[in-house]
């Protein structure tokens, strides 16, 4: 079953200028970039602000997400069990397989079926590992 927020991902037009506001705002030295060329995302992970990570996310590829968008991540401590629970309850959840740069096995609830939220379903330390490298 989905547990305790994991993370919460925030789409921006341009990773460069929203850097110097996020790092303002959470009084933080630099957070860590990510490049996932394959999918079209630049990432910037924020850990050091005593909560749970926040991601700054470009996507410059094909995306329903625009600028403004939030994801809510969710921690679960089995993927394949969580999908098909959801299946069961009659919640369409897709699978996004690991990429060369973004080596996460994760699931995700569309904006249609997350009643205008999108939902990642994200391993339990999985996405904190990712982060650290």
């Amino acid at each position: 079953m989905a547990g305790k927020l994991d993370h919460v991902g925030i789409f921006v037009d341009d990773l460069d200028k929203a850097i110097p506001f996020y790092r303002k705002l959470l009084d933080h030295d630099k957070p860590v970039i990510r490049e996932v060329p394959e999918l079209g995302l630049r990432l910037a992970f924020f850990t050091k602000q005593g909560g749970e990570i926040i991601e700054l996310v470009e996507a410059s590829g094909k995306s329903e997400l625009r600028n403004g968008d939030v994801v809510v991540a969710l921690e679960v401590d089995d993927l394949e069990a969580e999908i098909a629970r959801l299946a069961e309850a009659g919640i369409k959840a897709y699978h996004q397989k690991p990429t060369e740069n973004l080596p996460l096995h994760r699931g995700w609830i569309t904006k249609g079926e997350g009643c205008g939220t999108i939902i990642e379903l994200c391993p339990k330390g999985d996405v904190g590992r990712f982060v650290k490298g």
